[in-house]
C-alpha cells in the first residue's frame, strides 16, 4: 500500500495538481466568458449566482490543498454570537494584514467555512486580469482592478462597488491597505515614510495606504453594513514556513485568524478622520 506521505513528496503528483488546476481553470473561464457576454447583459442576478459556483470550483482546489492535503490548522478568534448571526449572511468589507505568502489562502479557508468562497472579491493590479487562468477568473468575477492612477481608480472603485453591492448573495471584498507583502526592507522604508509624515510607527506591519480605503468608504457606506478587521499570524517558532510550497508537500502550518466585526457607522465620515481611523486600526493590530 502506497504511503500517503510519499505521494505528497512526489513530483508527478505535484505535476498532476498543476495540470488539473490550470486545465480546469481554462475550462471554467471559458464557461464564464460565454455567460459574461451571453447571459449577464440580460440577467445579472442569474449570471452572478452561476458564477459563484464556477469561482468556487476553482478556488476550492487550493482550499483542498490547505485543509485536506496539508492538514493545515486554522484557529479562529471570533465572537460566537456574531458568528452565528452575521457571518456569511451580509456583505462585508475586509481589512487584512499582508504579511505572508499564503495569507489570502487562509482567508479563503475561512470563507469556505461560512459559505462565501465563491463570492470573495479583492482589489488587484489591472495587469493581473490578463494572466490566465486566475486573472481571467477574477475579471469575470468582477474584481476591482486598479491602475495606480487616482482619477481612473476612483471611477473604477465607484463603479465596481456599486456592482458588487447589487449581488443577490453576500459578497466579501478584501483590501490589504499595506499594498504589498511585508518584508524587512519594505518595513524599513515604511518606518522612514511614517517618521517623515508623523504617522504611527508599526513594528509588525507596513504603514497602511489610506486613499484606497477612504475613496471606497464613500461609495460603500450605506450599502455594505460592516467592516471585518482581520489579523492573521502563524506560529512564530514553527519549523514549517507558511508558503505554498510547504502546503504542496503536505506540510501542515498553524494559522491564527482574529476577526473583529465593526459596523460602518463607527468609521468617521470625513476623509481625514477616516484615514486616521485606519492608521489607529493598524496600531491596534500591532
Amino acid at each position: 500500500m502506497i504511503n500517503l506521505n510519499i505521494l505528497k513528496q512526489s513530483t508527478i503528483v505535484h505535476l498532476c495538481f498543476a495540470i488539473s488546476y490550470f486545465t480546469s481553470g481554462l475550462i471554467l473561464t471559458f464557461i464564464q466568458a460565454v455567460l459574461y457576454f451571453g447571459l449577464k447583459p440580460f440577467n445579472k442576478s442569474l449570471y452572478r449566482k452561476i458564477n459563484y459556483y464556477l469561482a468556487y470550483s476553482f478556488y476550492s482546489q487550493l482550499v483542498f490543498m490547505s485543509e485536506w492535503w496539508s492538514n493545515t490548522k486554522l484557529s479562529i478568534y471570533i465572537k460566537k454570537d456574531e458568528y452565528e448571526k452575521f457571518y456569511g449572511k451580509e456583505h462585508g468589507y475586509l481589512i487584512m494584514n499582508h504579511s505572508y505568502e499564503i495569507d489570502w489562502l487562509m482567508g479563503w479557508h475561512f470563507c469556505n467555512t461560512i459559505g462565501v468562497l465563491g463570492n470573495c472579491k479583492a482589489y488587484a493590479k489591472k495587469s493581473i486580469q490578463y494572466l490566465p487562468p486566475i486573472g481571467w477568473m477574477w475579471k469575470f468575477s468582477e474584481f476591482v482592478f486598479l491602475e495606480r492612477s487616482y482619477e481612473k481608480d476612483k471611477e473604477t472603485i465607484k463603479h465596481q462597488i456599486s456592482e458588487l453591492c447589487d449581488y443577490p448573495d453576500p459578497v466579501w471584498l478584501l483590501m490589504t491597505p499595506e499594498g504589498t507583502r511585508y518584508t524587512k526592507k519594505k518595513h524599513e522604508a515604511s518606518l522612514s515614510f511614517a517618521k517623515e509624515k508623523n504617522l504611527p510607527l508599526l513594528k509588525h506591519h507596513l504603514t497602511p495606504r489610506t486613499r484606497g480605503f477612504t475613496t471606497s468608504l464613500q461609495f460603500f457606506r450605506g450599502k455594505i453594513p460592516v467592516i471585518y478587521n482581520i489579523q492573521l499570524a502563524f506560529e512564530k517558532d514553527s519549523k514549517t514556513p507558511p508558503t505554498l510550497t510547504s502546503l504542496l508537500y503536505g506540510k501542515p502550518v498553524h494559522a491564527h485568524l482574529y476577526i473583529e466585526r465593526i459596523p460602518v457607522e463607527k468609521v468617521p465620515v470625513e476623509e481625514a478622520e477616516a484615514a486616521k481611523w485606519l492608521h489607529e486600526l493598524f496600531v491596534v493590530k500591532v
